[in-house]
């Protein structure tokens, strides 16, 4: 993973960018000028230096920042696995419960981070990327997160084994956070799927709210209350 060019799709600083791309278009001109005895030399002379200074800037600005398909690339390559590592884990091969589906809810985190930015889609994109996986089994909970960190090294693995007796609720709560980019600021809606015990918070995640996620607070909530009785 290249984190000095995922820093600078992040960034998207777009001065070299566009006095590239201003240069280009100046070479064009000079290019397509009517050219007489008296400026021929001169347009000549200019042309090459300032076509060669624009493909530089222009082109450079480009290649030393991530696409966002090299991003989607990286995240991916980092998330290989994942489910195969928490399966040997917590040794799910016979404990999982056939009838229940597994729980996966992965999506951009949204934090305290100056690293933020709007893509192709419209989605606000952050340095860190989080896949969550829920398993279910007949006694509790085996689940697990892993953060992708797409401005520094490394990821981050958290585990976390959950009875069902210590569940008292399981809500998708909407939340937002709010972001400077630039000049103006961007308020950023998501879902959180949060397990609760007689403490506090068990096990938390954000989420996009859908069929799936409803259905696994559904069963969670179910299971819990079955174990109590």
């Amino acid at each position: 993973m290249y984190y000095d060019k995922n820093r600078r799709y992040f960034e998207n600083k777009k001065t070299a960018f566009f006095i590239g791309l201003g240069l280009l278009l100046a070479a064009f001109i000079l290019f397509v000028m009517p050219a007489t005895l008296d400026n021929y030399r001169i347009i000549s002379i200019l042309v090459v230096p300032t076509l060669a200074a624009g493909c530089v800037l222009f082109f450079g600005s480009i290649l030393r920042r991530s696409s966002e398909a090299e991003i989607d690339e990286d995240v991916e390559k980092e998330l290989d696995g994942f489910e195969d590592k928490v399966r040997q884990h917590f040794d799910l091969y016979d404990r999982e419960l056939p009838y229940i589906s597994s729980a996966v809810m992965e999506r951009y985190h949204y934090y305290d981070t100056p690293y933020i930015r709007r893509d192709r889609q419209g989605e606000y994109r952050t340095d860190h990327y989080m896949k969550n996986v829920i398993y279910f089994t007949n006694n509790g909970l085996c689940a697990a997160s892993r953060t992708v960190h797409l401005t520094d090294e490394g990821t981050d693995d958290v585990f976390y084994d959950i009875s069902y007796k210590d569940i008292t609720d399981v809500e998708l709560e909407q939340n937002s956070k709010t972001y400077k980019i630039g000049k103006k600021e961007v308020t950023v809606p998501f879902y959180e799927f949060n397990i609760y015990g007689a403490d506090g918070i068990l096990f938390s995640c954000q989420t996009k709210r859908d069929y799936a996620v409803e259905c696994a607070a559904a069963d969670i909530k179910k299971l819990a209350e079955k174990s109590r009785k």
